[in-house]
């Protein structure tokens, strides 16, 4: 495995973390009154910010447009799945006011462990099942085009070869 590979793996899970507190703001915002559909665009365009670099990492490292789809689509959906696991830790180690059920503290409770289950069993794949979806077909989609792009203008700056 290329060590960029575990790159990609580490920005997707950081990214997953960021998008967690990302999207908590974007709500905080929209509840103060921002318009919801101009609201979208900051929360769905975020994840932009990070399938693109990546594309265009992995294109300008292995000249292939497909690998910069691959690479894209797989720090997205990494990102996905960091996202819903941080929300289990948030809950379970960190706590949460609205969920203090949740906290490890509680642990005692005779309905503690059957909340936990519920949570990975439903909020958990739920959430990562209805997304991965979405990682992997955009991420491959960013990926082609922002690869497709960034061959295209490394191979416009290479001087022609005269036979």
């Amino acid at each position: 495995m290329k060590k960029r590979w575990l790159f990609y793996l580490l920005i997707g899970v950081l990214f997953g973390i960021f998008d967690f507190y990302f999207q908590n703001w974007m709500q905080q915002i929209m509840f103060s009154g921002l318009p919801g559909n101009l609201a979208m665009i900051p929360i769905l365009g975020v994840w932009l910010a990070m399938a693109i670099p990546i594309a265009i990492h992995e294109a300008k490292a292995s000249p292939s447009v497909w690998l910069a789809a691959a690479a894209s689509a797989f720090s997205w959906s990494v990102s996905i799945i960091s996202y819903y696991l941080f929300m289990g830790v948030k809950l379970i180690l960190i706590g949460q006011p609205a969920r203090e059920e949740m906290h490890i503290s509680n642990r005692a409770d005779p309905y503690y462990w059957s909340n936990v289950k519920s949570f990975f069993l439903g909020d958990f794949l739920g959430g990562v099942g209805e997304w991965i979806l979405v990682a992997l077909i955009g991420g491959c989609l960013v990926g082609l085009v922002a690869g497709w792009i960034t061959l295209k203008r490394q191979n416009a700056r290479l001087p022609a070869v005269q036979a």
